[in-house]
């Protein structure tokens, strides 16, 4: 097995479509594996404050286009300790941040909007820094840009569907944006 490390930084401006497609075009890049090597990629996407968040291809259940998102420094609970957030431990971390401040969550949940519409912004981590919810595993900083790479995924997946939607309106169901 070889591994690439790589960074992957998304021009500024782009659209949901265009996101897609800069992300697609990256993976198409990469070097295909043999019978006697694999491939494997790690894109660092996200450089937090306290930690790095990258995407892992290729992903286990899926074939193609789909990765998982990582954190290098997280373990999310479960039946089998991961570094891979699902929607449910997404769900659960901002549920403990809105009952601890809800004033504060609502700037959270104002920035999740944003990235939710691509409307991402110079100085986003920043802002996100400065937002007070000192609980739970992940930062604001860190849960916000976790979901932006899952509405990412979620484009790539279900394109021809709903694509970042279908995590979207999970949030909207739990009351989160």
């Amino acid at each position: 097995m070889t591994l690439h490390i790589r960074r992957l930084v998304l021009p500024i401006g782009l659209d949901r479509a265009g996101i897609r497609r800069f992300v697609v075009e990256t993976f198409l890049d990469e070097i295909p594996g043999n019978d006697l090597e694999k491939e494997v990629y790690q894109y660092i996407v996200e450089e937090c404050e306290s930690n790095e968040i990258r995407i892992l291809r290729q992903a286990w259940l899926n074939k193609g286009m789909d990765f998982k998102v990582n954190f290098e420094h997280i373990y999310f609970p479960g039946k089998r300790r991961t570094r891979n957030p699902s929607h449910q431990h997404i769900v659960d971390e901002l549920i403990i941040k809105k009952n601890y401040d809800e004033k504060a969550y609502k700037v959270l949940a104002e920035k999740i909007k944003k990235v939710y519409a691509c409307e991402e912004y110079e100085g986003i981590n920043e802002s996100l820094r400065k937002i007070e919810l000192p609980i739970g595993l992940l930062t604001p900083e860190e849960i916000c840009l976790a979901l932006k790479w899952l509405f990412i995924e979620q484009d790539i997946t279900y394109w021809g569907g709903s694509g970042r939607s279908m995590l979207y309106n999970y949030l909207k169901k739990n009351d989160l944006v």
